[in-house]
């Protein structure tokens, strides 16, 4: 995996001024792909945990209870204070973004377009296409083998991307922003049967919502 380090700042960049421009209305509406976190929430989130991580405070048991502590433990900062923060622990950030820490920046770049779309400022060009799709996809390929299943395979904008070296089982033909929205679970049963694509997608719909339950409802983005 290239050097993760310069798309997670731009997209901290577009996130932390998307929270600065936020009036507290905003910060407290519902966050429609998150729904029991608050923009504010959100943002305590994204900023604790690298921020827990660095401290050396691991996830061990409970992880729902850890992410849900780091969130609790910065709900009364300001944003301001929290946007500091994160721009604090670039020294730490930097080291993370290896192995396995890259879910660190696919959570980033997810979270992203969660929160625009909670405060109205959707912009499907905002993204770091050449770091997320390869990221994203390659988080699926240990889940696919142990499933039996092909590759999942993206082609999209004259590009292809998939997550593994092995035969496409399912081929989605939409933008990189669709795709990474679908893949990580922002997309209904139903909307994911509905994309364009060649393959199955039965199984592979069982793989995504084994990483992290599928919506119920629209995002209706």
């Amino acid at each position: 995996m290239d050097d993760l380090f310069g798309p997670y700042q731009r997209t901290r960049e577009r996130v932390c001024t998307l929270l600065l421009d936020a009036t507290p209305d905003a910060l407290a509406r519902t966050v429609p792909a998150c729904p029991e976190w608050t923009v504010h929430d959100l943002a305590a989130h994204l900023v604790g945990v690298p921020a827990t991580l660095a401290a050396g405070d691991f996830p061990s048991g409970d992880v729902d209870g850890w992410l849900q502590g780091i969130v609790d433990a910065r709900r009364d900062a300001d944003i301001p204070d929290l946007v500091q923060e994160w721009n604090d622990l670039d020294a730490a950030i930097g080291p993370m973004l290896q192995g396995m820490g890259a879910l660190m920046f696919t959570d980033v770049a997810v979270h992203e377009h969660d929160l625009r779309g909670a405060v109205d400022r959707a912009d499907h060009d905002a993204l770091e296409v050449e770091a997320i799709m390869p990221c994203t996809l390659s988080a699926f390929a240990a889940p696919l083998v142990d499933a039996g299943l092909g590759a999942i395979v993206v082609d999209g904008d004259g590009r292809t991307w998939r997550s593994h070296d092995a035969d496409a089982g399912w081929t989605l033909r939409v933008e990189p922003w669709e795709a990474v929205r679908a893949i990580n679970s922002r997309r209904t049963p139903d909307e994911l049967r509905a994309l364009p694509a060649d393959g199955d997608a039965e199984p592979y719909l069982a793989v995504l919502a084994a990483h992290l339950p599928l919506p119920k409802r629209s995002l209706g983005e």
